[in-house]
């Protein structure tokens, strides 16, 4: 199952009335070698603020594995590029470009109305970590492969590409991140490219110590697709009651009770294809649950019908449905770019989402099992992990996510499947207004028992998003990430204290005794700010652990 349609998505074309900037004549490429993988180099050159208003240095260029070719654009942080840690962004599809989730969503510049420059972000993630969007596997975006070169068909294949890549990277290109923390992200079908790369990131560390490692500290996905059966069961519960959080379920009883009568046999056919992951299996499998369960709502998705991504919006173009995607095709096609960025010969033309990736995953298995095991694998290795969920997605809905991770087979699945979801609250960095996000509930579990280490794991629900929970909820996005967002603990643990006339540390205590769960994990650290902004009602905030 794919969610990035395979279709050309883009032939649009936009009237330009503002100017686009022309770059200045950027600097030449670098090349860097790898000194332990003879066919892996890096070009790169600095750009300017000309064609992304970044607020920091900025860097494109090419990884170079023999024959194929990565792109990336890499901004340092805001904050202090120098200490704080890097994050590496990559969208999903199969076959999505991750500067969607550059001009589109998380980084420090946004394509602007008319599809002919940007504008900055304020809510960018650049603003506390150094930010690194690569366009994966080859072939998406601005990357490429040389003629004859196969191209990858699943998720562990890309992932094996991508650890190269972020080695070279922290070692050779940028050394100073070579001992800070990094972070892996995304959103969809990050919900195994992110799983697959940690995974072979802890596996090659461990297997080659003498070589360059990749510091990875936590893994955060946006409405991921970690398991297409959970995700396929929860079509039911988001078409056909009002969990989501709208007035009235999206179908009517006749459609929901044929959904509910097909979902056993799904349910069988998919679980033959986990067991048996054999390709043609599992295309069996998934034409049965499409027809009896998906294909009842995505059948009549697309260019003015329903969106997958957000079942109260309407869908403006075929695929991924938001009009700011052909903005970006368009934008990354204009000479001013193209002057910038230097592409090879090889690449004629920028596209937004490659259909030749789409179609070498559906060769084999990869879309229609699950990234489970990748990601207790993760938690057995200290290496926290965050789903986060806009809860008005159908395509990786919040229902079957809750599901797959009631299900996930780590040493905290059974104190996380009984803990109850409760709200959680945020604070906007950009004009210090907050309130209740959405809904939450996390574990943390010591990895063995000869250790003190822990892994984190974490479900965040935000009401009035969908799948893009970045572009609809920019601020409770950077709120998730930051660490001023354990501020509201501070401000918690400073109104507990003083209704119960606590001292902070004994107030620290005292919550921990009442499932607080990250209240004695924080510095006890009150501002001027932070007192005068307190609410005194409450509310958990879970995520801040991911930037500290």
């Amino acid at each position: 199952m794919r969610f990035l349609s395979s279709a050309a998505l883009f032939g649009l074309a936009y009237a330009s009335t503002q100017a686009v900037l022309q770059p200045e004549e950027p600097s030449d490429f670098r090349t860097f070698h790898s000194p332990y993988s003879p066919h892996h180099s890096i070009r790169i050159r600095q750009q300017n603020e000309s064609i992304c208003a970044a607020h920091s240095a900025q860097y494109t260029g090419w990884l170079d594995i023999g024959r194929k070719h990565l792109f990336f654009w890499y901004f340092e942080s805001q904050n202090d590029p120098a200490n704080d840690p890097l994050t590496l962004w990559m969208t999903g599809g199969p076959g999505g470009s991750s500067m969607i989730g550059l001009f589109e969503e998380v980084g420090p510049c946004l394509i602007n109305e008319y599809g002919n420059g940007t504008y900055y972000n304020p809510w960018g993630w650049s603003r506390n970590s150094s930010l690194l969007f690569v366009d994966q596997p080859v072939d998406v975006g601005f990357s490429y492969v040389d003629e004859g070169e196969d191209l990858p068909g699943d998720s562990h294949q890309a992932a094996i590409d991508m650890h190269r890549f972020l080695q070279l990277f922290v070692s050779e290109v940028f050394p100073q991140l070579q001992t800070l923390p990094v972070h892996l992200s995304g959103e969809s079908y990050a919900g195994h490219y992110v799983p697959y790369l940690g995974s072979q990131i802890v596996q090659q560390n461990k297997l080659y110590p003498t070589e360059p490692q990749v510091l990875l500290h936590s893994c955060f996905v946006g409405n991921g697709y970690y398991s297409p059966r959970d995700t396929t069961y929860g079509y039911w519960e988001t078409l056909c009651t009002t969990n989501p959080g709208v007035p009235e379920p999206v179908f009517n009883q006749t459609r929901c009770d044929i959904m509910a009568a097909n979902m056993p046999r799904c349910m069988e056919v998919s679980d033959v294809c986990v067991r048996n992951p054999d390709p043609a299996i599992c295309h069996a499998a998934s034409e049965v649950c499409y027809e009896g369960v998906i294909g009842w709502y995505d059948d009549e998705s697309g260019e003015g019908g329903r969106n997958r991504f957000d079942i109260t919006a309407p869908c403006a173009l075929d695929g991924i449905c938001y009009i700011e995607a052909a903005r970006i095709e368009q934008y990354l096609n204009t000479p001013a770019v193209w002057a910038a960025l230097s592409p090879p010969k090889e690449i004629k033309e920028y596209k937004v989402t490659s259909n030749n990736v789409s179609r070498a995953f559906d060769l084999t298995s990869d879309t229609m099992t699950p990234a489970s095991e990748q990601v207790a694998f993760l938690l057995a290795n200290q290496v926290h992990f965050l789903a986060y969920q806009g809860n008005l997605d159908l395509a990786c809905n919040t229902a079957g996510n809750l599901r797959w991770a009631h299900s996930l087979p780590w040493r905290g699945q059974v104190e996380f499947a009984s803990k109850a979801l409760r709200p959680w609250s945020w604070v906007d960095v950009v004009s210090g207004k907050g309130g209740v996000a959405g809904t939450t509930k996390e574990v943390r579990v010591k990895v063995s028992e000869s250790t003190d280490k822990e892994s984190r794991f974490a479900l965040v629900t935000v009401d009035g998003a969908g799948h893009f929970l970045p572009q609809d909820r920019p601020d409770i996005a950077l709120d998730m990430m930051l660490p001023s967002a354990a501020l509201t603990i501070c401000c918690c643990l400073f109104w507990f204290g003083y209704n119960h006339g606590l001292t902070p540390s004994t107030a620290s205590a005292e919550m921990d005794e009442l499932d607080f769960a990250p209240a004695a994990a924080m510095d006890f650290r009150l501002t001027e700010r932070t007192v005068a902004d307190t609410n005194t009602d409450c509310i958990y905030n879970p995520v801040s652990f991911l930037l500290i």
